[in-house]
């Protein structure tokens, strides 16, 4: 999972590095009255992180206590890719817009984008936390040479 991560983060990376290296004259204009992207820009970033954070503790909600351990974990990783994907698209966003505007503001706000995308990273410990993993689903979490029934 976390090479997946890696790879979703890795786009805006090289999107932003690269229209950052190619921009002619880049200026940090945060009172730009010319620049609407500078209302709806952040609105788009804001948006993503509250909606991602919904629809992931939506589809873990529906994960009941009766599902087996393997169900818990697939739905896991449908919400974590859900999540991810939407703060990579308001990055690439920002970034795009950005390369557009040449006011280094977007491309700030897509750095921090990406940044709270590294701190979303699965660890075994949020894995165990978000599911709620107790007892014998624990146990067969933690051993990590066996498969997952």
């Amino acid at each position: 999972m976390s090479f997946l991560h890696m790879g979703i983060a890795a786009t805006p990376i090289i999107l932003g590095i690269l229209f950052y290296f190619n921009s002619e004259d880049p200026q940090f204009n945060p009172s730009g009255s010319e620049d609407m992207f500078l209302a709806i820009v952040p609105v788009v970033a804001l948006a993503s992180i509250f909606l991602g954070d919904f629809i992931f503790k939506k589809i873990l909600g529906s994960a009941s206590q009766k599902n087996g351990l393997r169900e818990k974990l697939g739905k896991f990783q449908t919400a974590s890719i859900l999540k991810y994907v939407l703060l990579e698209g308001a990055s690439l966003f920002s970034m795009v817009i950005f390369s557009n505007t040449q006011n280094l503001v977007h491309l700030i706000l897509g750095i921090v984008l990406i940044l709270y995308l590294f701190l979303q990273l699965p660890t075994k410990q949020k894995i165990e936390s978000a599911l709620d993993l107790k007892g014998a689903e624990k146990a067969k979490f933690d051993r990590t040479h066996e498969p997952v029934d």
